[in-house]
């Protein structure tokens, strides 16, 4: 009898299981390979809305791995703008990263050589494609739109140019050919008048 009370005991964690059931899980979680982690941790992307108790759970029924310590932070994404034609920005979803501490250490495998079973060649095709994409986006990003200034100077604009120096050197007259009140003769004759004064005190 005390024998199958120990057998029992080995086989449940040592720490107290969850009572949620999960039938049909949604969600999805990520193994992070992480190079400076000791072999006693690994490291997991989870949903948002995954707890602790969620993760400890989760490896102890689906793959039968104890987990004495969970840590837990939350990584903000940057500001992504919407589009290159559009100038309103957003921030992404936040990602939730968990690190456990485990009973047994895990060691990564090696890196395969030979990738051919994954489609490798495909993989670097759409990668490729991605980046050319990035890069053309890039280019339109930084296209500016040229100053006046700097345009080329058309032909109407260099007639008015020679019509205004005209006009300054006293050549040319402005006129509109619009018949004024009679009223602003009279102003201008007072204008007149009153110019001589002005030069004849100073």
């Amino acid at each position: 009898m005390a024998e199958a009370v120990k057998a029992a005991a080995r086989q449940l964690p040592a720490f107290k299981l969850g009572q949620k059931q999960v039938y049909l899980p949604n969600h999805v979680i990520t193994m992070l390979r992480k190079e400076h982690l000791p072999p006693n941790e690994a490291c997991f992307k989870v949903p948002l809305r995954f707890t602790k108790f969620d993760l400890r759970d989760y490896l102890w029924n689906l793959y039968n791995v104890e987990v004495t310590k969970v840590r837990a932070y939350v990584k903000q994404q940057p500001l992504t703008q919407r589009s290159t034609s559009s100038r309103s920005w957003y921030r992404p979803q936040p990602q939730k990263v968990m690190t456990v501490e485990l009973a047994k250490p895990f060691q990564w495998p090696d890196v395969p050589t030979d990738l051919e079973p994954w489609s490798n060649d495909l993989w670097k095709m759409r990668e490729d494609t991605i980046e050319k994409r990035n890069e053309e986006q890039l280019v339109r990003q930084k296209m500016q739109i040229p100053l006046k200034s700097k345009e080329p100077v058309s032909k109407d604009r260099e007639e008015l140019g020679k019509l205004a120096k005209q006009m300054l050197s006293g050549e040319v007259k402005w006129s509109n050919d619009v018949a004024l009140d009679p009223r602003w003769d009279q102003i201008l004759e007072k204008e007149k008048a009153r110019k001589p004064a002005e030069t004849t005190a100073s």
